[in-house]
């Protein structure tokens, strides 16, 4: 079995689903895939649908929970105290399973995740994950450029995170250092592994800040044109992260929002007309130069958004 961990609380319980039906149905064998859900206060009607819709492809479905002590002292911010589970792998994890894919619930996987396996060296690896391309908190961590990686997405040895205590480790540092961690989780997870983890290509968590790179900022980078256009083009992984990047949201940019639409209509969640005040709608769509840049930006996906619309 392929292990996948989410956690999510009720309120993205929609976006949930709609990461889970994309990855089973871009998976060739989804009988293969074992979701561990962490439970961050999830309702029976919101599980008893997931169950439903999860076990109907063939895919297996299971919850953790953690009492909410473990959460003692810790910032909700506005990610919830569901990002916080992954701290506590080794405890939520079951002992028998050796490696876990770990992606948040705001990600849309467009080809077959088992195929994730094909860049790791399975049996000598920590963590697999993909390089933050966006600007980066690594200074205040004492990290260098290109060493932080965004745990959107991470493929995780479990016997070494064990060995390492790296969950722990990184819990501790959380606790003791918050103004060091921006992101909560990924910072002090950052700051324990301390670069030594594997790099994945930057299509297994391609993010927003691709395309002004590609615009503007390609004499910054220690990355090839190529791969930033890869990763707009032909990802695998999608990861709506940002600022205004959510596509569930009505006045979202995102070029490949299209991509997240799509899969939500084959959940149990409907996606819901929002009004939205005159005032967002002049903030948000009144520039000229932001349609432009959208419109732009979204036809070097066409074949993308194509290819999954006909699906």
């Amino acid at each position: 079995m392929f292990n996948i961990f989410i956690s999510c609380d009720e309120n993205y319980a929609p976006h949930l689903a709609t990461t889970i039906v994309s990855i089973i149905s871009n998976c060739r064998t989804p009988e293969m895939l074992n979701f561990i859900i962490g439970d961050g206060g999830l309702s029976s009607l919101t599980t008893s649908r997931l169950n439903k819709m999860i076990k109907s492809k063939g895919a297996a479905v299971e919850y953790v929970y953690l009492d909410e002590e473990k959460f003692e002292g810790l910032e909700v911010k506005r990610y919830g105290l569901s990002i916080y589970f992954r701290l506590y792998l080794d405890e939520v994890i079951s002992e028998d399973i050796t490696d876990v894919l770990c992606i948040d619930c705001d990600t849309v996987v467009v080809s077959d995740i088992l195929n994730i396996t094909k860049h790791v060296n399975m049996d000598d690896y920590t963590i697999a994950a993909v390089e933050n391309i966006g600007r980066s908190p690594y200074k205040p961590l004492g990290l260098q450029k290109g060493d932080y990686f965004n745990c959107g997405l991470m493929l995780i040895n479990m016997n070494q995170w064990r060995k390492k205590n790296i969950g722990k480790k990184a819990l501790s540092f959380l606790r003791k250092h918050p103004e060091l961690c921006l992101y909560p989780e990924q910072s002090s997870l950052n700051k324990i592994i301390k670069g030594q983890w594997t790099k994945l290509p930057i299509t297994w968590n391609a993010q927003r800040p691709a395309y002004k790179i590609i615009e503007k900022r390609l004499a910054e980078q220690h990355r090839p044109e190529h791969e930033f256009v890869e990763s707009i083009q032909a990802p695998n992984v999608i990861h709506y992260m940002g600022k205004n990047s959510k596509p569930w949201d009505a006045h979202s940019l995102h070029p490949l929002k299209t991509l997240y639409i799509i899969y939500r209509r084959k959940t149990p969640w409907p996606l819901k007309s929002q009004k939205i005040s005159l005032h967002r709608k002049i903030k948000f769509y009144a520039s000229v130069q932001k349609l432009y840049l959208y419109n732009k930006r979204k036809k070097m996906s066409k074949q993308l958004i194509d290819a999954h619309s006909r699906a």
